[in-house]
Order: structure tokens, then C-alpha cells, then sequence
């Protein structure tokens, strides 16, 4: 891309660069003329402003061509130097660029003097202030629900694109503004970062925003997990972002409080797959009692992650109920029927699986054993998620099976509920799953 393409971001009227003007020859010539002269036309003044910072040579890292940039500009009575200047500055923008707070000064100067929309922004905004300008339009699109190019655009400067330098130092700020204002409502803040950061709600405008949008989507729930209906719809954005933290952390590592809540909600949502899916597709009569029993677990807080594995008829099912973005396993190999699934759980140092329809409960002491299910696969053999034991083992056994029998006199929820209480030393009550 030559670098008029590049600098081009912001461009109204007649004052845009030209494309196809070699911007790298204007720049030397410019530099060669102020020190042989130290003097700028208007003319070079406002092409001198489109060398600023994305030529090579970078006009504002030479003092005497930033301070003869700004005499032309003052000096000229014209509007078009001024303009060219305002439009490479909102285009190049970044606060640590080197001449950023002298040309930030003189447009400041100017403003007020060079008719709309310009006066208003200036008056109404600080606009061209080099730290305040982008805060309070971070601000004021925050409070007006529009993104910053929008707030701008209101105000009739138009042709401002949405990855010009400027509009993304604005994303910057009101990203930080909606992580440390928890004043939002969720479902407003969800939409502010959409519409803020993302382009058509799917991708990152900037690759470098990606903590500061989780942090801005998460961090204000804190301890908080909200209702299922929210985490869903945060969810559904966040995975198709990142990906799912659980089984590609390298793409959380930059946000690892962010990914904190996002493994604790999809630890929810994944038994909330099991128990949903299974619902729809295995005999209810099992399902009455299984469901309070491990909802019951889970509100204990025994559960730290889960995982499931479908087979052909729930991977349809889980996709149509949750959406597309939602991650689970599958089978790959083995003796299942098309509507199995397995809901695998840590639970203290070990791991439980349970199998929908009339399969076991199987529990193994130690997650870490040899054997012992790894969560988070993508696929797994039906056989790795069975017991090796034909019958029920005792408690001290490496492997615990049982299968789902006596459901209404709460047989098999009892003695999965003494294997949780010796591996967790917590308690699950009967009260706490009976069907009413």
C-alpha cells in the first residue's frame, strides 16, 4: 500500500492526499526546502502535513519542518492548511508520536476560528487536545451509545474511518471507561463493545484491543455469575472471538482474570448442555432425578470444570439449543448409540463421568491417574469413558461405578453422594436433590 492509501484514512473535501502522489518524494523535497530556507508555502504546507507521520522520512521527528509547518499554517489565513493538518493528525494519531503535542497546540489555536464542525468539536469536545480530546469523545460516544466515528459524524465531519489512528486511540479509552464503570446495565455494555470495537459484531476492529474487550465485557460481573440468558449471549460473542479458554488458553493468556469468569460460566453451561440435550433426547423417567442431583453439586460448589461428549444426535441438538460457538467433544470410536452423551466433571483431585441413558457413573480418585479421562479433547473412544469393572466397587477402589438404579428411593444418588463426601469432605444432602 503506498503511503497516500495509508494517510488517506481521514480525507474531506478537496484537502485529502492525492493518490498516486508520491508522498516519500514530497516529504524529502519538503525537508530540503525548510533547511535551505526554513520557509513553507501554503501549498507545502498542507502537503507537508500528509508527511507528518507515514512518510518515509517522518516530517514531525524534524523540529525545524514542525515549526515551519506551523507558521505556514498560522500564517496563511486560509482554511485548507488548517484542514489538511486536522485530518492527517485525527488519521496518524497516537499520543506518544513525536510532534504530536505541537501539532495538537496549534490546532487547538485554530479551531475556534475555522468554522464548523470544527468550532464545535473544539468547544464542546477539546477535541484536538492531545489526551483530553480522545477521553471526552470516548466518553460522549459512550453516553450517546454511538461509536466514536459516529459521534463524529454527528457533529458533520464525515469520511473518518473506523481504523483511523485517532478512532482507535477513542476505542481505546471507552473500553477502559466500560471495564471501570460498572454504572452499565450488561446487556448496554455488550452492545457498546460490539458496536464499539467490532467489525459487524464479529471480529476485532484492532488485534491489540483483545484484553481490553474481554476485560470490558467480564470484569464488571465480577464475583458475580449472572442469569443464563446473559452469560449465553456474552458467551456467544466471547468464544467466537477468542475461542473457548478451556481448550485453547494460549488465546486467553493476555486476559487471565477475563478467562477466569469465562471458565467458570462454561463450567455451568456445559452441565447445563448435559442435563438440556439429554433432556430432549433420553427417557425422561431417568432424567427427573438426575438433574436436581447434579444441579445440586454444582450449587455446593463441588464442580471446578466440565466438559461433555455427544454423539451424533446431541451435537445437532446441543447446536441448536446453545448456538454455534458453543464447544463440546464427540465420540470417536467405540460402542455408543447416536443419542449417548457423557458429562465429564472435575470434582476435588479427581474426575467423574456420567453417562446419559442407562450407562454408569464413574468416578476416578485421581484426575492425574493413569487412565483417568483428560477433560477438554476433542474427541474421545467410548471405552476410555467406562469403567474396567463389571460391577459396583467399593469406595476405597482406584475406580468407583455405579450404575442408576433405585433413582426414586435416591439408591444411586447416595452413594455418589459418599464418594463426592470422601474425595471433598463436603456433604450433599438428601434434601438438597430430592424431586418433588
Amino acid at each position: 500500500m503506498r503511503e497516500a492509501e495509508k494517510i488517506a484514512a481521514f480525507a474531506p473535501g478537496s484537502d485529502a492526499p492525492r493518490l498516486g502522489k508520491d508522498y516519500n518524494r514530497v516529504a524529502r523535497d519538503i525537508l530540503d526546502r525548510v533547511i535551505a530556507t526554513g520557509e513553507l508555502t501554503r501549498r507545502e504546507a498542507r502537503d507537508a502535513a500528509w508527511c507528518l507521520w507515514e512518510t518515509k522520512p517522518e516530517l514531525a521527528s524534524s523540529r525545524p519542518v514542525v515549526t515551519s509547518l506551523i507558521k505556514a499554517t498560522e500564517t496563511s489565513g486560509r482554511k485548507q492548511p488548517f484542514r489538511a493538518l486536522a485530518s492527517s493528525y485525527i488519521a496518524s494519531y497516537a499520543p506518544d508520536r513525536a510532534g504530536i503535542a505541537e501539532i495538537s497546540a496549534v490546532l487547538m489555536r485554530l479551531a475556534i476560528n475555522m468554522g464548523q464542525p470544527w468550532v464545535s468539536l473544539q468547544n464542546e469536545l477539546n477535541l484536538f487536545h492531545v489526551l483530553e480530546g480522545p477521553q471526552n469523545l470516548a466518553r460522549n460516544a459512550i453516553e450517546r451509545g454511538i461509536s466514536p466515528t459516529e459521534v463524529l459524524s454527528a457533529y458533520g465531519l464525515g469520511a473518518l474511518n473506523v481504523q483511523s489512528g485517532f478512532a482507535k486511540f477513542c476505542i481505546t479509552r471507552a473500553l477502559e471507561q466500560i471495564r471501570d464503570g460498572k454504572q452499565l446495565r450488561h446487556d448496554v455494555r455488550l452492545e457498546f463493545v460490539t458496536t464499539f470495537a467490532l467489525r459487524e459484531g464479529r471480529e476485532l476492529l484492532f488485534e491489540e484491543h483483545a484484553p481490553l474487550v474481554a476485560d470490558a465485557l467480564l470484569l464488571p460481573f465480577g464475583s458475580e455469575t449472572p442469569d443464563e440468558s446473559v452469560t449465553d449471549r456474552f458467551l456467544a460473542v466471547l468464544l467466537r472471538l477468542f475461542g473457548d479458554p478451556r481448550s485453547q488458553p494460549t488465546k486467553w493468556a493476555r486476559m487471565r482474570e477475563a478467562a477466569a469468569i469465562v471458565r467458570r460460566w462454561l463450567t455451568k453451561q456445559s452441565l447445563r448442555q448435559f442435563l438440556e440435550v439429554v433432556d430432549k433426547t433420553a427417557d425422561d423417567r431417568m432424567w427427573k432425578y438426575r438433574r436436581p442431583f447434579w444441579s445440586a453439586v454444582y450449587e455446593r460448589g463441588l464442580i471446578s470444570d466440565a466438559w461433555v461428549v455427544f454423539a451424533p444426535v446431541g451435537v445437532r441438538v446441543a447446536r441448536r439449543t446453545f448456538g454455534n460457538e458453543i464447544s463440546f467433544a464427540t465420540f470417536a470410536g467405540g460402542t455408543v448409540q447416536n443419542d449417548h452423551a457423557v458429562l465429564l466433571l472435575r470434582i476435588g483431585r479427581g474426575v467423574v463421568a456420567e453417562w446419559s441413558h442407562s450407562g454408569k457413573c464413574v468416578i476416578w480418585n485421581d484426575a492425574d491417574a493413569l487412565g483417568a479421562p483428560q477433560l477438554h479433547a476433542p474427541t474421545y473412544h467410548a471405552a476410555a469413558l467406562r469403567s474396567p469393572y463389571h460391577a459396583d466397587s467399593s469406595l476405597s477402589d482406584p475406580v468407583f461405578a455405579v450404575t442408576h438404579g433405585g433413582s426414586e428411593k435416591y439408591t444411586w444418588q447416595q452413594k455418589v453422594a459418599a464418594k463426592l463426601h470422601q474425595m471433598t469432605s463436603v456433604r450433599i444432602a438428601q434434601h438438597e436433590y430430592l424431586v418433588n
